[in-house]
């Protein structure tokens, strides 16, 4: 399903309504598009529906930016609920917070112990709202047809097939990059790796990068032993036309100038063997310069250069 293209009168009506302070949710029902649509492309555009700031606000953020914290001038001109419009207003008129005065920041106690009991409690919460309100979409008591579950799921399969591939690269390396921030890109990160045996982590001896595991540090320090110029994770490959993960694969390591890849693998599960045989199917060319390093081939390399490279873990 192809999306559907704005065109300049809508494009103009955008700029009329967001200027005019309309909710997000009329102008979506104004143009006949979704509300995400319509951020999206407000922000695009470089558009913003805050209120205009009075010439008197202004001078009052000019004389006293200096001297208080965003939210007490905030307040001070019935900005409260919207401080952070104060500072980006700030930026524009070139002000800097030397020797402003520092909000105080009280440290909290994390409410839950680890990550799965807090999402647990997230998911009772949602669970107790939905049973006591309305459905936020007037759902509430009701369920999805059959037959429009299946259009549905066409609907889906229809988008993803009709994306370009860089269309594709560009969604799912922005997904990635938001779970890496958010440190949710897999549930083994941080955390004992049953594969290699390993923490993920930042190696300092490695320009303090990032390694899922000690089998890939290790390898990444054999490379330098050996003088190899390499990339870590450079490039992600698409199955385009696929819409149930794996939906794409990034090899370990690139050695630049031998134009190859390795693999560090030191158990090859369902989903490894699946996403290679993906790799295989829709790139052979890059397949055939993969390298693998399975358990075997690792042991075999850590009982030669363990003792010989400083740092091997």
């Amino acid at each position: 399903m192809k999306r559907k293209k704005w065109t300049k009168e809508e494009e103009n009506k955008l700029k009329q309504l967001y200027n005019e302070e309309i909710p997000v949710k009329e102008i979506a029902e104004t143009l006949g598009r979704t509300g995400s649509a319509i951020r999206n492309k407000a922000y695009k555009m470089g558009i913003t529906n805050p209120k205009n700031f009075t010439s008197e606000e202004i001078e009052y953020i000019k004389e006293n930016y200096k001297s208080y914290n965003l939210r007490e001038i905030a307040k001070k001109i019935g900005r409260e609920d919207n401080y952070h419009n104060v500072c980006r207003k700030a930026r524009e008129l070139g002000l800097e917070r030397t020797g402003k005065k520092k909000e105080k920041v009280k440290a909290r106690k994390p409410k839950y112990q680890n990550e799965e009991e807090r999402r647990k409690a997230q998911s009772a919460f949602a669970k107790e709202w939905h049973r006591n309100n309305e459905h936020p979409r007037g759902m509430l008591g009701k369920t999805h047809t059959l037959e429009y579950r299946k259009e549905l799921s066409e609907r889906v399969r229809q988008d993803w097939e009709n994306r370009t591939p860089e269309e594709t690269e560009e969604i799912v390396t922005k997904r990635n990059k938001t779970r890496i921030r958010n440190k949710t890109l897999t549930p083994i990160v941080n955390k004992t790796n049953p594969y290699s045996r390993a923490k993920g982590g930042k190696r300092k001896d490695l320009n303090n990068m990032y390694f899922r595991s000690s089998w890939e540090a290790n390898i990444a320090r054999l490379l330098n032993y050996m003088g190899i110029e390499w990339d870590y994770e450079p490039k992600q490959f698409i199955f385009k036309g696929i819409y149930k993960q794996p939906i794409s694969y990034t090899p370990d390591f690139y050695l630049v100038n031998k134009d190859k890849w390795v693999e560090v693998k030191g158990w090859m599960d369902k989903k490894s063997k699946l996403k290679l045989e993906r790799f295989e199917q829709y790139y052979p060319h890059e397949y055939d310069k993969l390298i693998l390093v399975d358990e075997e081939k690792y042991k075999k390399l850590e009982e030669e250069y363990s003792n010989i490279i400083k740092g091997w873990e």
